[in-house]
């Protein structure tokens, strides 16, 4: 829920159309790292899309897929050499990048940026749901 709020947010704020799709964890609750973790993926990719993708769309998508959970965030913009960024981009752009790869391996998972020039950016998050075997989260008090 509040990622989704934010996704909504962070479109009127910054004149963006922004969708976010709940796939099969609507209403479900994950283990407090692994949100933490996506929601701060979510927030750097959106962050990225309105600094450098002058894209006029985002999309984010939260699902659950074969035990993991998969957050992708897509936009419509500009897009940009993966490799070039890498290695001689600024340093607050592979900042960016390394901030969420990290976060990504905190809780297990991989995080794969596909862009090209032109042609747009999507954020691939996936990360294991475990715990008490399904990844998701129970209050002690429900």
């Amino acid at each position: 829920a509040a990622l989704q709020r934010y996704v909504a947010d962070y479109g009127r704020k910054h004149g963006l159309e922004a969708d976010f799709h709940p796939g099969g964890l609507d209403g479900v609750r994950l283990m407090p790292q692994t949100e933490t973790a996506l929601y701060r993926i979510a927030q750097e990719a959106l962050t990225n899309v309105v600094r450098h993708a002058s894209a006029s769309a985002v999309s984010v998508l939260l699902d659950r897929r074969d035990g993991h959970a998969i957050l992708v965030v897509e936009d419509d913009g500009r897009g940009f050499n993966m490799e070039e960024v890498r290695h001689s981009g600024t340093p607050a752009q592979k900042l960016g990048l390394l901030g969420m790869e990290e976060r990504a391996a905190l809780v297990g998972g991989t995080l794969t940026i596909e862009s090209r020039p032109g042609a747009g950016t999507a954020v691939f998050v996936e990360v294991p749901l475990d715990g008490d075997g399904d990844g998701t989260y129970s209050h002690p008090d429900r």
